[in-house]
C-alpha cells in the first residue's frame, strides 16, 4: 500500500482543547455542567451562581477533574470547547449562552442517543466552532466527519471479514486512519491498511505522525471515548495501555451505520438535524439495545427483580399494571454510576415503560411528576400517561433527583 502524505504539517484530529481532560466527556459531569449552564443563561461564567452551581456537580458525580477552579480560571475559559465543539454552547460578550440544541438536551427534550446521534453525523473537522484559522484544511480541499468514518470502518470491518475482528484501536486510529483521512482515502483503503498491518504485511513505520505530543494522542482517542460513552461502541481493555483498547460495535449494527452514512443531512440548525435523525429510527433502535444490553449486564439483577416487584406488590407505579410476566425493576442511579440494589433505587415499571426510563424518554422529579420526551409524548399510548404518581416512601428522591441532573 502507497505511504499517505500528510496534507499539511500540523494536520491532526481535535477533539476539543489542545490539553484535553477526558473525564469532562463522562455522560454525567458532561450534562451536569450543560444543565448548570442552561440553568445560568445570561450569566457570566465566573459568576458566584454558576461557581456554586458547578461545586454541587463536581460533588454529587464524583468527577475527578476540578469544575470549579477559580473567578478568572473558570471552567468555561480553561474547557469551554467541550461544549462549545458539540454545538451545545456559545460565550457571547462573557455570558453564558446555551443553544437551541444544547437546550433540548439540557431539558430532556432530546435524549443522550438523539444528541449523540447527531453529534456524529455533523461534526465535522476542521470544527469551525473552535478552530477559527482553517486555512491549511481549505487549501488541501480536506473536510472529515471523524465520528462516522470511525462507524464506518467498524461497519466495514465486519462485513468483510466478520464481528470477531470487527474493532478498532487508539493506536489504528493515530496510525492508520488519521493518516489516510489526511489523504483522503477511499474506506475501503482503510480497512485494508488495518487488516495487512494486523497481519503483519505492511510497514507503517514510515507513515506520517499525525500525533505528535501526548495530548494529541489523547485528544485522538476522545472520538473513541465518545461513541463508547453513548452506546456505539464498547471499549474492551486491552494489554499494553490504553493504545491497545479494543472498541468494537455496541448497540448500533452495521445495517444501521450504513443506513446513517447514506442519510443526507442538509447544512441546518443542528435540532433541526435531531428530527431529521429520528425519522430513520436509528437512535430508538440504538436506545433499545443500549438498555437491554445494560441490563444483561448488571449483576444480581433477577435478586433485584424479585425484590422490586415484592415490595411493589407486582404493580407497575406508573400504569398500574399487574401482569406479573411484563413488569420488570428498573434502578432509579444506575448500576454503572454506583447505583446500588437496594429496593430505595428501584421501580416496578412495566417493560416498554421501563424502556422509556432507561432511554431517558421519560423521566421522574423528586416530586413524582413525569416528563416525557418530544418522541414519548407525541405517541398517543404515552400521551396518555398519568403527569403524577404518588411515590411510596421508601423511594430515595436524592436518587431521582441525581438521575434529573446527570442522566
Amino acid at each position: 500500500m502507497k505511504t499517505p502524505l500528510k496534507p499539511f504539517p500540523d494536520y491532526k484530529w481535535r477533539w476539543a482543547v489542545v490539553t484535553p481532560t477526558e473525564s469532562l466527556n463522562e455522560p454525567p459531569v458532561f450534562l451536569g455542567v450543560l444543565r448548570v449552564f442552561n440553568k445560568f443563561q445570561n450569566y457570566a461564567p465566573n459568576s458566584k451562581e454558576i461557581i456554586d452551581a458547578l461545586s454541587i456537580v463536581q460533588y454529587e458525580t464524583k468527577s475527578k477533574v476540578d469544575l470549579v477552579r477559580s473567578q478568572e480560571r473558570n471552567l468555561v475559559r480553561n474547557s469551554g470547547q467541550y461544549w462549545k465543539a458539540l454545538g451545545l454552547l456559545d460565550e457571547t460578550h462573557g455570558k453564558i449562552i446555551v443553544s437551541p440544541f444544547g437546550q433540548l438536551l439540557a431539558n430532556g427534550k432530546i435524549t443522550q442517543v438523539e444528541f449523540a446521534t447527531t453529534v456524529v453525523k455533523t461534526l465535522e473537522l476542521p470544527n469551525r466552532k473552535i478552530t477559527s484559522d482553517i486555512s491549511n484544511w481549505e487549501a488541501a480541499g480536506l473536510k472529515i466527519k471523524p465520528l462516522e468514518l470511525i462507524l464506518d470502518i467498524l461497519a466495514l470491518i465486519s462485513e468483510k471479514i466478520g464481528s470477531f475482528e470487527a474493532y478498532i484501536t487508539p493506536f489504528e486510529l493515530l496510525r492508520i486512519v488519521i493518516p489516510l483521512a489526511g489523504a483522503k482515502a477511499l474506506l475501503i483503503d482503510h480497512l485494508e491498511a488495518i487488516i495487512q498491518h494486523r497481519q503483519g504485511k505492511i510497514d507503517i513505520t514510515n507513515w506520517p505522525d499525525c500525533a505528535t505530543s501526548s495530548n494529541d494522542k489523547r485528544m485522538a482517542r476522545e472520538f473513541l471515548i465518545f461513541l463508547s460513552n453513548y452506546g456505539f461502541c464498547k471499549k474492551i481493555d486491552g494489554r499494553g495501555g490504553n493504545s491497545n483498547e479494543r472498541y468494537e460495535l455496541a448497540s448500533i449494527s452495521k445495517e444501521e451505520v450504513v443506513e446513517l452514512h447514506k442519510l443526507k443531512v442538509a447544512k441546518q440548525e443542528l435540532e433541526k438535524v435531531v428530527k431529521q435523525i429520528r425519522l430513520t429510527q436509528i437512535p430508538a433502535n440504538v436506545e433499545r439495545k443500549k438498555v437491554y444490553r445494560e441490563v444483561l449486564e448488571r449483576p444480581y439483577q433477577n435478586v433485584f427483580r424479585k425484590n422490586i416487584l415484592s415490595v411493589y406488590k407486582f404493580s407497575c407505579i406508573i400504569t398500574g399494571v399487574t401482569i406479573e410476566n411484563v413488569l420488570e425493576a428498573a434502578h432509579i442511579k444506575p448500576v454503572e454510576y454506583n447505583g446500588d440494589d437496594n429496593f430505595n433505587n428501584g421501580l416496578c415499571l412495566r417493560s416498554d415503560i421501563h424502556q422509556l426510563f432507561d432511554s431517558n424518554n421519560l423521566r421522574i422529579l423528586p416530586s413524582g411528576e413525569l416528563i416525557l420526551s418530544e418522541v414519548a409524548s407525541s405517541k398517543n399510548n404515552y400521551g396518555n400517561l398519568p403527569r403524577k404518581i404518588n411515590l411510596p416512601h421508601f423511594v430515595n428522591t436524592d436518587f431521582l433527583d441525581w438521575r434529573i441532573k446527570y442522566y
